[in-house]
């Protein structure tokens, strides 16, 4: 058995094609770890580099010919693939050239179909195709494209009996990139090989499926858009062995002796967070923003207080550049740029920018920042996946000092960065969290418009979204901002509609922001990324406040009597529903006596399943999340006699399993199932889970978000045995409860029946 490669690669081109420098690179790396008798352990390698179509195809066929069935045949190609008119795939040459109407010359590059066809005929049993080459237009300036449109390679090249590795997914954008010296493909092929990472399962051996999964994810962590594609019809193809994993050397631990014995240790009790005697936490490497992000939040409170940012048009390039001015003072910089891409999408222009310090020549400064600052800078490295931002050091000649420049980009869309300009080298703004507190300010600023408190809420909950653990300060501070902005929060009710007495059944109390009208997203996204704290308050604070409200409305309605008090649902997280607290403040509500007082068979608490279960309990981890939640849930019912719903089944945590566990009277199907195509599937399965869990008091099934324009009407709701239907075709949330009008009511009738 012999192990024989022809590596090709093309990195020179006639006119009408991009030279491709990591070509013959790509060929000399993987000879390295090909012929390395610790690794590929290859008997036979041969590089061709720039041939012409002649010797191409010669090689290629000797590659293949006089082999045995046990060889095992390896061709590489990194180069340029073109399509003809009919859409047959070639391999670019040397010398391959396009006539003046930009198609292929085919006599001048390699066709797919000649390979096939010496693949057919050789004896070998195993043989693997490498094609690190694509099929698209030229891409951002960082990326060299291999070339344009897509073919169906499987077609082209077959694979009956080998397997056929591609750069990506129907040979589509396959990259060279300038911060790297091989092709994005070829580098995580050899790293796979040369490191041993690709070996997934540690056996000691490298297969084909292990190298392509290995370089699929790397490459997908930088290049996402980018897939990899492995096509293989045997399932050998899989199992071929390319490369031994290469076996590093594992350091030896001395064993230190003695050992210490100390026998049992006993911490203090988890409750008991206060004794921090002789313990102090670890500093954050946040804490020095504090103040710098209080006096964001103040100066841009001082434009607002001037009337600055009333929102129109032409005044949008002012309130950019009053934030910007806001960033340059708060930082103690010379001057902020934000800077864009311009239609054309070639070039790049200033789109606002703050002041100047008093200290600045414009004309030097302007001078220094395009040919010292701007100049020779990659859009790779601006926009990148793996940094915050990237920064410059220049030496200031008339002032005698270094000062740092920093660009921040502000989308994932390569369309617009903020340059922050004359900060001292040694400023401890110069961090990944400096970027992340600017960016998140300017974009909350504007979609904000300019609100401080809930700019500063929004940078400290990226700071930890970003970086998980911030400073106890920074918790106390978005808790009372959270506390403070959840005070101004109204209730609105939206009817339920029941179907078979086309009549108001009862009602949901929902959020909303007194000024917008609009459900308070930005608190319940802090509720859920800050956890328990915000969690309770949020739903303690809302319930009563629906409590509250729903009497009020009960009282204006004059539905105040017990007979005609309807069913009201809030919503509750299920870490709420865990605590001691949550559980007072709903015996409290339905105590009879009191004045805002909800009798406790008419209040269902509606759990959320966009959210897991509670993992912990007071510290100790729940061998059964579902049981011990489901024992919570009894004790409401049994002692304070309310009922339960699962709301949003159908997205987030929502599964049978724990619809079945724990057996709800009301199930609410999120309005995204009616978008799905097998959406009676769905509701019939849905039906048959609660007629199982309950045969003998089954849930009752009640589908929300539906309006004018959902794809299912009432009536194929009604057919599907749907009681009960909530959304803006039966009444848009108001702050109000009401009867249906007479004309309402015949219209929703008539929807239902199908008439």
């Amino acid at each position: 058995m012999a192990k024989i490669a022809l590596l090709i690669g093309v990195d020179e081109y006639e006119p009408g094609l991009n030279p491709l420098p990591a070509a013959v690179k790509d060929i000399e790396a993987l000879r390295r770890v090909l012929q390395d008798p610790d690794m590929g352990d290859f008997d036979e390698l041969k590089s061709l580099k720039n041939p012409d179509p002649q010797t191409m195809q010669y090689e290629i066929e000797a590659l293949f010919s006089e082999r045995t069935k046990e060889d095992l045949i390896l061709l590489y190609f990194s180069g340029h693939g073109i399509k003809d008119d009919s859409g047959h795939l070639y391999f670019a040459t040397r010398t391959t050239k396009k006539n003046s109407k930009g198609e292929l010359i085919r006599s001048t590059a390699v066709p797919a179909n000649f390979i096939h066809e010496v693949m057919k005929r050789s004896r070998a049993k195993r043989q693997i195709i490498i094609l690190d080459c694509c099929f698209s237009g030229a891409f951002d300036p960082i990326l060299s494209a291999k070339n344009d449109n897509s073919v169906d390679l499987q077609g082209q090249l077959g694979s009956e009996g080998r397997v056929v590795l591609t750069s990506s997914s129907s040979t589509e954008y396959s990259f060279e990139q300038q911060n790297l010296e091989l092709s994005v493909y070829t580098n995580y092929l050899v790293e796979g090989i040369e490191t041993g990472a690709g070996d997934l399962n540690n056996d000691g051996q490298v297969s084909i499926l292990e190298l392509h999964e290995y370089a699929t994810s790397k490459i997908q962590e930088v290049l996402p858009n980018m897939t990899p594609k492995i096509i293989v019809l045997r399932d050998k193809g899989f199992e071929i062995i390319l490369a031994k994993a290469k076996s590093m050397p594992v350091p030896v631990l001395e064993t230190i002796q003695p050992k210490i014995h100390i026998g049992e240790i006993k911490l203090e009790d988890y409750k008991n967070t206060s004794n921090t005697r002789y313990y102090n936490p670890i500093p954050s490497l946040l804490e020095p923003f504090e103040s710098f992000i209080s006096r964001l939040a103040e100066r841009l409170g001082e434009y607002s207080v001037k009337g600055l940012f009333s929102k129109t048009e032409d005044k949008v390039a002012t309130v950019q550049s009053y934030i910007l001015e806001v960033i340059r003072q708060t930082s103690d910089a010379d001057l902020v740029f934000l800077i864009h891409r311009t239609k054309n999408q070639n070039s790049w222009a200033v789109k606002a920018q703050s002041n100047f310090s008093q200290i600045i020549d414009d004309n030097v400064y302007a001078d220094i920042l395009k040919h010292k600052i701007l100049s020779n800078i990659p859009i790779s490295s601006i926009f990148s996946v793996d940094r915050k931002g990237i920064y410059r050091i220049h030496y200031d000649e008339q002032e005698s000092v270094s000062k740092a420049f920093i660009l921040i980009p502000l989308d994932t869309l390569d369309n617009e960065f903020i340059l922050v300009c004359g900060l001292l080298k040694d400023s401890y703004l110069l961090s990944d969290a400096y970027c992340t507190i600017i960016s998140t300010f300017y974009i909350a600023s504007q979609d904000l418009y300019l609100h401080p408190s809930r700019v500063e809420a929004a940078i400290l909950d990226n700071l930890k979204k970003s970086y998980g653990f911030v400073p106890f300060s920074f918790y106390e501070k978005r808790f009372n901002l959270f506390c403070d902005r959840l005070s101004k929060i109204i209730i609105y009710f939206e009817p339920i509609l029941d179907l078979d007495t086309f009549s108001i059944s009862g009602w949901e109390a929902l959020a909303r922001d007194p000024d917008s009208l609009t459900a308070p997203v930005d608190l319940f996204y802090a509720a859920e990324l800050w956890g328990r704290k915000f969690t309770i308050e949020l739903d303690q604070f809302l319930l009563n406040l629906a409590a509250n409200s729903y009497r009020q409305a009960l009282i204006q309605a004059k539905q105040s009597r017990s007979h005609e008090i309807l069913p009201l649902s809030v919503n509750v997280y299920p870490e709420s529903l865990m605590r001691t607290a949550y559980f007072k403040t709903v015996r409290e509500i339905v105590k009879e006596g009191i004045s805002n007082q909800i009798p406790a068979r008419k209040l269902i608490l509606e759990i959320s399943e966009k959210v897991d279960l509670p993992m912990y309990q007071d510290g100790i981890k729940l061998k059964s999340p579902l049981d011990t939640f489901r024992i919570i849930l009894a004790k409401y019912v049994q002692e304070l006699k309310i009922k339960f719903g699962i709301d949003d089944f159908g997205v987030g945590y929502a599964s049978v399993s724990r619809l079945a566990g724990l057996n709800p009277p009301y199930i609410k199907i999120d309005r995204e199932i009616l978008y799905h195509q097998t959406v009676d599937v769905i509701i019939k399965f849905v039906q048959q889970i609660v007629s199982i869990t309950n045969p003998l008091n089954p849930a009752s099934i009640i589908v929300e978000g539906l309006d004018e324009n959902s794809p299912v009407t009432l009536n194929q709701l009604k057919n599907l045995n749907i009681s009960y239907v909530q959304g803006h075709i039966i009444g848009k949330a108001e702050p109000t409860i009401y009867r249906l009008s007479q004309e309402k009511s015949d219209f929703l009738r008539k929807q239902i029946l199908g008439e």
